[in-house]
């Protein structure tokens, strides 16, 4: 029986870096030609077999490298060993380096699903954070998109500096217009280390306050809502059959393998991540070594903690049924003693979720989800001494 998986491959090349960008990713277009060598490399040096069932060639900006790129990538793709006929194949893309040629050429090769990293259809914001578009070239890309794509996500993040109640409104008034099947609308985080961290240290920019962005996520979940979008996830949004299917191989914890720089993995309780380091990245490749930069063998805990903090970022949650027969007495403790600390964060009858409180205070729900990991693994050594 082969064993159905995605795949994630990152493509780290862009035009320009943006301020709030903490992905490794490079300006550097003269590597590219290298660095997809390198890729093809490694993808041989993973002996694995079963079925692709998604694919996501994430960033970096995808749409940004020379098409011939993804025919190379596609091409070592189709020549493996696996079963590969993916039900859905995403490319990430900046609305700048779209072009007619090259929708096609990706329509061509099977890309069936386009996100579009929009952030905010405000030109002062764009223009702020480094964005080489503006709200008509999106509008414009958009409509000849739509020529090849019947799936596109629009990626957005609230809280940038500028961000404000106007500007909100006139994004949910464009998404209502240009009905993307699917959207994305995260919270900016400012605990990494941006170029817009040390901006905001300074005093130069200034992020929104706390009461705009919870009454301007309050305002998304409504609107989108009574636009016929169903709310899935934390952050994302679709409308009927246009949920993100690689994005729900990584909330409910399945099988999914990631090449390229940073690419993340997690296979057969294998959880791992690849060097962000390009050196790093080349040197062991030529060693004919797996570029890894983090690999752990999952013990039963951490695939329940994993399952736990993935899969309660759903909306319906997670099947009781399925985790019991998966992790049986373990779930048992762990959920007990997670209902104890998170009592007004969650709810459990058939499936574990979070309550509206929980959803709005999800880092709260994490934070207490690792606790109990630590509690049960005190447990567990004083039992075995």
């Amino acid at each position: 029986m082969n064993i159905e998986f995605g795949l994630y491959i990152h493509i780290p090349f862009c035009k320009s870096k943006c301020l709030y960008c903490d992905y490794p990713s490079t300006t550097n277009n003269r590597i590219q030609d290298k660095y997809f060598h390198y890729l093809l490399k490694e993808i041989e040096l993973l002996n694995f077999n079963g079925k692709i069932k998604t694919i996501f060639l994430g960033g970096g900006t995808p749409t940004f490298v020379d098409v011939k790129q993804i025919d190379k990538l596609f091409r070592k793709l189709n020549n493996l060993d696996i079963v590969f006929d993916p039900i859905e194949v995403t490319i990430e893309s900046n609305p700048e380096t779209l072009t007619e040629e090259k929708l096609y050429e990706y329509y061509s090769l099977g890309i069936n699903r386009l996100s579009l990293g929009i952030q905010t259809f405000d030109n002062d914001i764009l223009k702020n954070m480094n964005r080489l578009y503006d709200n008509e070239l999106i509008e414009r890309n958009y409509y000849l998109a739509r020529r090849y794509f019947s799936n596109i996500n629009f990626d957005f993040i609230l809280g940038l500096p500028g961000d404000n109640m106007k500007v909100l409104e006139n994004n949910l008034r464009v998404i209502e217009k240009l009905k993307p099947n699917h959207v994305s609308y995260y919270i900016f985080d400012d605990d990494h280390d941006t170029p817009l961290k040390r901006v905001l240290e300074k005093g130069k920019m200034k992020l929104p306050e706390n009461e705009y962005i919870e009454n301007g996520f309050d305002l998304i979940i409504e609107e989108l809502h009574k636009m016929g979008y169903n709310r899935y996830e934390i952050s994302n949004w679709a409308k009927e059959g246009y949920e993100c299917k690689h994005n729900l191989i990584y909330w409910n914890n399945e099988n999914y393998h990631g090449f390229g720089l940073s690419a993340g993995g997690h296979y057969n309780n294998i959880r791992y991540t690849k060097t962000w380091d390009f050196k790093e990245y080349f040197e062991k490749i030529d060693n004919n070594q797996i570029p890894y930069d983090y690999y752990n063998e999952n013990t039963l805990l951490d695939e329940l903690t994993e399952e736990l903090f993935m899969g309660l970022r759903l909306i319906d949650g997670i099947s009781v049924e399925k985790l019991k027969n998966k992790y049986g007495k373990l779930f048992e403790k762990f959920s007990k003693n997670l209902f104890q600390l998170a009592s007004d964060l969650i709810e459990v009858d058939e499936r574990i979720r979070m309550n509206k409180k929980g959803l709005d205070l999800s880092k709260m729900v994490f934070e207490k989800i690792l606790e109990v990991r630590e509690v049960i693994k005190e447990q567990d050594r004083f039992d075995t001494l």
